[in-house]
């Protein structure tokens, strides 16, 4: 089975996440279609890649799938696993990437559409990120891509609460830079790249660069601090972790211990 589709236009690329009957969610095998995806628009010399649903999604992107998360049994603690490489893989892509938000947007789905460089949504587009429910460790780049987006508080408040937010409020913390109704969704964000792709394309892919070098500096840092590696190697290896997975897979309350 192929989880996206690949098409493209003059200078734009569109990678459509086409996994609808598992809510787009995430696999190895999907994230991987899309660092090659990712590869040929750049080696096609593509200026903006969009990334979007199928027309009509209910949800955009329902994170990484439970079966996918790394395990304390089989893995490392996972600073470069298969899900961060494809944000990254974004992230360093030359040109614009755009997330055509149609629908709701969960947990590692949230990763997903912050990697981008802008975000457009429909008013029926919503965020939640879901680390909390399961008991699952952050490292800080997944940390700082949050923060990228919005304030700390409500940076925090979204990964205490683990709740939804609407389309207006994620537009209102910076989350969103626009909201569009749902017929209008694709034109308005094929306009938005068409006007990128007539600007120069050295700057905009310099600019990109000192937005990433800034904003990763001191993470790599703290990635690299041997008391955050062993508290995140901690949560990694609790018992907590494995409950949030089980209770996710048996459809129950998880009883965390903070062990």
């Amino acid at each position: 089975m192929q989880y996206i589709r690949y098409a493209s236009e003059k200078e734009i690329a569109f990678i459509t996440l086409n996994n609808d009957s598992k809510s787009n969610a995430l696999n190895r095998q999907m994230l991987d279609e899309v660092v090659e995806a990712t590869n040929r628009a750049q080696e096609e010399k593509r200026r903006v890649i969009i990334v979007r649903s199928n027309p009509g999604a209910k949800v955009w992107c329902a994170g990484l799938r439970i079966d996918q998360l790394p395990s304390p049994e089989k893995d490392t603690v996972p600073y470069e696993y298969s899900l961060e490489k494809m944000l990254k893989r974004f992230e360093t892509f030359p040109g614009v990437v755009i997330g055509m938000i149609e629908g709701s947007v969960w947990g590692g789905g949230c990763e997903l559409a912050f990697s981008c460089d802008l975000l457009i949504g429909t008013t029926a587009a919503g965020f939640a990120i879901t680390p909390a429910r399961i008991g699952a460790p952050y490292n800080p780049n997944q940390v700082n891509r949050v923060l990228q987006r919005m304030g700390s508080n409500m940076a925090m408040e979204m990964f205490f609460t683990a709740e939804m937010i609407s389309a207006e409020r994620a537009r209102e913390l910076g989350i969103l830079n626009h909201v569009v109704p749902s017929d209008k969704l694709e034109a308005f964000t094929l306009n938005m790249a068409r006007k990128i792709t007539r600007n120069a394309p050295l700057a905009i892919r310099l600019i990109k660069q000192h937005v990433h070098q800034l904003a990763y500096k001191t993470v790599e840092q703290l990635t690299q601090d041997s008391a955050n590696r062993a508290f995140i190697r901690r949560v990694f290896y609790s018992r907590d972790f494995a409950e949030g997975k089980e209770a996710f897979l048996e459809k129950r309350v998880p009883h965390f211990t903070c062990e």
